[in-house]
């Protein structure tokens, strides 16, 4: 588990990753989709299986009764709570995390009105530009790498052993919607930004549900005698 000080710091390297994304919108996103779009045929394949399975994961999980599955992750956190388990906002954290994200994202993605590369490349959008004249795009930021980021993020900060591969699943996810022509760099960065950034506002928010643990009552017994 990170100490209080470490979410902090990732909450600040979530708005660092949000100041990045203007420099990819006018230097690398354009020059990098059309790399893919020309060169980049030998990872589709890949990369669309594995979107194939990220998205029959989430359909199953997420998405058919999402309700159920906030709630169920209420109750989790009551439970757990109850119980002084040690993580046990990590549920509450989940919950906060998935409904903000989804919000802040489509929010977003509606009042940038960016088109994807793909929608670009077909001369439906007039660049890889905010605010189209004619048209309705979703593009920024990816809701997908939003998502994803969103899900995998509160376990990744709390449980080092599994980090490793829950940051290589999110980072094959962003990769994924780049190269298959869904997403600029900078919608998916901006993205995954947006996960980090609320999962480190909803772990600093909640800090104060965490059960105190035996050992911290008795160090401060110890001191108040």
């Amino acid at each position: 588990m990170l100490p209080r000080r470490q979410y902090g710091y990732s909450f600040l390297a979530g708005l660092l990753a949000l100041l990045v994304a203007p420099i990819l919108i006018w230097w690398v996103d354009e020059p990098l989709a059309e790399l893919m779009h020309g060169q980049g045929g030998f990872l589709k394949t890949f990369f669309a299986e594995v979107m194939c399975l990220h998205d029959a994961f989430i359909d199953t999980v997420l998405m058919r009764q999402p309700l159920y599955l906030w709630l169920a992750l209420l109750l989790l956190f009551c439970i757990t709570r109850l119980l002084r388990q040690r993580h046990s906002t990590i549920w509450l954290v989940a919950v906060l995390t998935l409904v903000s994200s989804q919000a802040v994202r489509n929010l977003l993605a509606v009042y940038f009105n960016r088109p994807r590369p793909f929608q670009v490349f077909s001369q439906l959008g007039l660049g890889a530009y905010f605010w189209q004249p004619v048209g309705q795009f979703d593009a920024f930021p990816s809701g997908h790498a939003t998502g994803a980021a969103a899900l995998l993020l509160p376990w990744t900060l709390r449980f080092s052993k599994a980090r490793p591969w829950l940051l290589g699943w999110l980072g094959l996810v962003c990769l994924g919607r780049v190269v298959l022509e869904y997403h600029w760099l900078s919608d998916v960065v901006a993205g995954a930004s947006i996960g980090l950034l609320l999962t480190c506002g909803w772990e600093l928010g909640t800090w104060w549900l965490r059960p105190v643990s035996p050992e911290k009552v008795e160090l401060v017994a110890a001191g108040a005698t």
